[in-house]
């Protein structure tokens, strides 16, 4: 979900509201071109709420064109576009991943770019956090950009082809080691943007997009790029004392300082969550029964998924094993997701996220499941779902 294109500077004083926008919503009208007419492209709009985006609007593109219309607007002010070909009603592959979109009641937001590369599309905007956001990427590199997804749009063809079944096991291997290849280079060209971003962050000012950048680069370091740990924290420092208070900024703390990774056998630390009722609660509380902890998020297609079995096992081993599900996002979507999924069976929260107790566990995707014996150990840790495999793994260990 890292959307970042290049924009002109100039566009950045074109931002007249001539359009015709709700008084508390926003109207948003884009263009891509380059693409297939003989193709269905289909823009969505995604509104995120930390991590977590969901997609409230799509609009199947007319020779290029599409809007989407919103009446009313509420939580954060961060938007994404995102360009999909479909085959009917089968998704066939992602266009581009497009560029964050800043809105506020009665904005009007026009945006034009080449379809392959709409991430560097050109926008227009009377909102000042977009105005930031369009400055800070201006200065950055086009041509890295452009490389990088371009190198990242051949990686998922050659993805998409090793499912093709009328592959041979030879070439399936040869497609695995190309598409290997292509995501090392994709990873030099973002280390290199990552530089370009963190420089940036010395001098630019720090509206939402550069807040967001910050807490990306926090959480490269806690996935091992620990050489960028001081200028993170630096650039920390630099905040207000509100932007170290808000979500973003003291997840960017939290990503930055190290944790020890639990290994089998190790004991859990108590850390508090939060459950429903706004109360604190710890794992604790269920010493002397097996545990099963589900570290999941709305946005996330496999923790959805897992709800049903979730909701078997929580029956079936009702007298020897505790079911906890710990939500990683912010209160508010946390709380509709678990009403939306009928989470019944015990429902909390961690107040850190992402970057809270789940980093202890050493994964880096979730879903992230968690065994705990009766004596609060570790059992086994198990990282996305299949169908089955937790009753399978909780049978195991229940017949130790």
């Amino acid at each position: 979900m890292k959307r970042s294109p290049i924009l002109l500077a100039a566009l950045l004083t074109l931002a007249a509201c001539t359009g015709k926008a709700p008084k508390q919503g926003a109207l948003i009208e884009g263009r891509a071109t380059g693409l297939d007419p003989a193709e269905k492209i289909v823009a969505i709009l995604f509104h995120y709420e930390g991590k977590t985006g969901e997609g409230l609007l799509s609009d199947t593109l007319r020779d290029g064109h599409f809007s989407f219309r919103l009446d009313s607007l509420s939580g954060e002010n961060y938007y994404g576009i995102t360009l999909i070909h479909f085959d009917g009603d089968r998704m066939v592959k992602v266009v581009n991943d497009g560029p964050e979109i800043y809105l506020e009641p009665g904005a009007y937001v026009r945006i034009k770019g080449e379809g392959r590369y709409f991430r560097n599309a050109r926008i227009s905007s009377p909102v000042k956090d977009q105005q930031l956001r369009d400055r800070f990427m201006s200065k950055m590199s086009q041509e890295d950009w452009k490389a990088l997804q371009d190198v990242m749009a051949r990686r998922d063809a050659i993805v998409r082809e090793t499912y093709n079944q009328g592959v041979s096991p030879e070439r399936r291997d040869s497609l695995r080691k190309i598409a290997q290849e292509l995501l090392a280079e994709g990873n030099k060209i973002s280390d290199r943007l990552s530089q370009q971003k963190l420089k940036l962050l010395e001098t630019e000012e720090i509206g939402a997009y550069a807040l967001h950048q910050l807490n990306a680069q926090a959480v490269n370091v806690s996935y091992g790029k620990t050489e960028n740990r001081e200028a993170v924290l630096a650039l920390y420092e630099r905040l207000s004392d509100e932007q170290k208070a808000s979500p973003d900024g003291m997840e960017i703390l939290n990503y930055v300082n190290p944790v020890k990774t639990l290994s089998i056998g190790d004991s859990l630390p108590p850390y508090a969550y939060v459950d429903k009722n706004g109360k604190t609660v710890q794992i604790d509380e269920f010493r002397g029964r097996w545990v099963l902890l589900d570290f999941w998020s709305r946005g996330c297609g496999p923790c959805i998924k897992a709800v049903p079995e979730l909701g078997a096992v929580s029956k079936e081993f009702q007298d020897k094993l505790a079911v906890v599900s710990i939500s990683l996002d912010r209160e508010n979507t946390w709380k509709e997701a678990s009403a939306e999924h009928g989470i019944f069976w015990n429902d909390w929260n961690d107040p850190k996220g992402s970057a809270g107790s789940v980093r202890v566990f050493g994964t880096t995707g979730i879903p992230t499941f968690v065994i705990l014996t009766p004596e609060g150990t570790i059992h086994q840790v198990l990282v996305g779902y299949g169908e089955g495999v937790l009753r399978n793994a909780i049978r195991k260990a229940l017949d130790n």
